[in-house]
């Protein structure tokens, strides 16, 4: 039985989704911490499993008989590393024989982003246990780039310090396609580690271009300093680790960490990977419908 991670979150219901369309719901479990929020999956047949990160005792229940695991990583701002290793922990008791881990772009040590450094050392964690593992390192997802364009939509004017560099960003939907696949036949991709990407970078200047023709008004690329960005943020009560996360997500994109040519996920898809120029107006669509007015 496969076991799928944050289940009710968009990548693992995605992912749940095209698992449903390759093998029986009875095949799959999802780990949920609030069962309230997964009754889609339940009607669909999929077992639900409550557990924690947090809370190790209720991992080693949630992760009983089951073969390979999808572990999907945290959203939070802190104590990243060690609710993984929790999950691994669980994983490693209950004699798990696969596990497939969402890291991302190229994670180091030394990685500007704060988060690819917990997922490195998540990695190092996963191959300490002896258990195959599949890694996909996964670039920002397509998705976050209204949340990076504030009210530019409206003002016309995107201010961000990523410099002129280019980014690479890929489709959660993709990445959710991709895991599917490694799910069903894990034993292909045992111990391999993918750069998850899409075919091309863009520079925000591009980006902004994208979304003056998708709108029909002009939205310019305003390039600012990272410290006025961290100011801005500041001003707006929002809390100090989220402030850090968020700078050093700018930092990363402006010194290139995040700028990758690679075909890996072409090849997990046996197709070439949604560009971004394709799945932006949907995305500035649906930014449009919640917009004061309308």
């Amino acid at each position: 039985m496969l076991l799928i991670t944050g289940a009710t979150g968009n990548l693992g219901k995605t992912t749940i989704d095209f698992l449903l369309n390759k093998i029986a719901p009875n095949q799959i479990a999802a780990l949920v911490r609030d069962i309230d929020k997964a009754k889609d999956l339940i009607a669909a047949g999929v077992e639900t499993r409550t557990g924690d990160y947090y809370e190790p005792t209720s991992l080693v229940s949630a992760l009983k008989d089951i073969n390979t695991l999808l572990l999907i990583s945290t959203n939070a701002t802190e104590n990243r590393l060690e609710q993984h290793r929790h999950v691994i922990d669980a994983a490693k008791i209950n004699k798990v024989k696969h596990i497939v881990y969402t890291s991302m772009l190229k994670a180091s040590e030394n990685s500007i982003f704060e988060p690819a450094v917990d997922h490195f050392y998540t990695e190092e964690y996963i191959k300490e246990t002896g258990i195959p593992y599949t890694i996909l390192r996964n670039s920002f997802y397509a998705e976050i780039i209204p949340l990076l364009m504030g009210d530019a939509l409206q003002t016309g004017n995107w201010y961000y310090p990523a410099a002129n560099t280019k980014v690479n960003f890929v489709s959660r939907k993709d990445i959710a396609e991709a895991l599917s696949i490694v799910l069903i036949s894990p034993a292909t991709f045992a111990n391999q580690t993918y750069e998850i990407a899409s075919g091309t970078s863009y520079s925000f200047a591009e980006i902004a271009g994208m979304a003056s023709i998708i709108k029909g008004r002009t939205v310019t690329y305003m390039p600012i300093p990272l410290q006025a960005m961290k100011e801005g943020m500041k001003q707006a009560g929002l809390p100090e680790p989220l402030i850090s996360l968020i700078a050093s997500g700018a930092e990363a994109i402006a010194a290139g960490e995040v700028d990758i040519t690679d075909n890996s996920l072409e090849v997990l898809l046996k197709r070439k990977p949604t560009d971004l120029k394709a799945c932006l107006p949907e995305l500035l669509t649906e930014v449009n419908e919640h917009l004061p007015g309308n």
